[in-house]
């Protein structure tokens, strides 16, 4: 098996596909099976928490905390029954315990924050000294790896391609786009210490996505209708495998290299007692 096909694996693929449109479920496996590298001990934070689907998935039977702006997102993550506690509110302000957390995780939610240095301080006090946070972040130029930008950068349409580019990154909400030195900085800037910035999840993740994107907008309605992405998930649990079939196909179409985002791994230094 090819390396980006070792990069989501059907087990979480099941068990994400029946909430969640295939597009997003390739992102998210990815990111399970990055974080799986490392041991997250408990009590852990979840910032953008959202349904808690990717917090039950990674971290079944362990303490953990929720935090969301999305009122309608911690409903859903308080009838999933995974936290032991959701904080709804604001990151960069809501009030969390000092040094409390042995961990944080933070899936794909601080680029969207405007005031991401309140963010990370703010997390960075409700951690134990010596305690890490793992931060799933875009890398600056991931859109660029899509099919068509780079197809029309191909035939010498730069200027349209990095418009392309920009435009994704404005649908998604991208207020920070950084290249590892960018990420690097800001961690510092919020008194961490870096402990490793790793490139992760590939280029075919990201022409996957994108070649699945269209009908996922379906899932989108359909959110903005329901709350939900999905409806049914036992029905839709029984296509999983096919399902699973087609992301992987689409993901040959890119190749393994770790292009799309990092995961940024800092800590509280230890001196910096609550």
């Amino acid at each position: 098996m090819s390396a980006e096909h070792e990069e989501i694996s059907f087990a979480d693929f099941e068990q994400y596909f029946p909430y969640a449109p295939t597009a997003l479920c390739i992102k998210e496996c990815a990111r399970l099976t990055a974080l799986r590298r490392y041991d997250c001990p408990e009590p852990i934070l979840d910032v953008g928490c959202g349904d808690g689907l990717f917090a039950q998935i990674a971290f079944s039977g362990r303490e953990i905390w929720g935090i969301d702006i999305d009122a309608s997102e911690g409903r859903l993550a308080h009838k999933r029954a995974t936290y032991a506690q959701i904080v709804l509110g604001d990151v960069t302000r809501a009030q969390m315990p000092n040094g409390f957390f042995a961990s944080c995780v933070a899936n794909c939610s601080l680029e969207h924050i405007p005031r991401i240095g309140d963010a990370l301080s703010n997390i960075r006090r409700s951690l134990r000294p010596g305690a890490e946070a793992f931060l799933f972040v875009p890398n600056k130029e991931w859109a660029s790896h899509m099919l068509l930008p780079r197809a029309l950068a191909a035939m010498g349409f730069s200027s349209m391609a990095r418009a392309v580019q920009q435009k994704v990154d404005s649908v998604f909400k991208h207020h920070h786009l950084y290249d590892e030195e960018g990420w690097r900085r800001l961690a510092v800037e919020a008194g961490f210490e870096v402990v490793s910035i790793e490139p992760v999840l590939s280029t075919a993740t990201t022409v996957a996505f994108e070649v699945l994107l269209p009908p996922s907008l379906l899932a989108l309605v359909n959110k903005k209708l329901t709350a939900r992405w999905t409806n049914f998930p036992p029905l839709r649990k029984l296509a999983a495998l096919p399902a699973f079939a087609v992301a992987r196909a689409a993901m040959t179409l890119g190749s393994s290299d770790p292009t799309a985002e990092f995961l940024v791994r800092v800590r509280r230094p230890m001196g910096d007692t609550p």
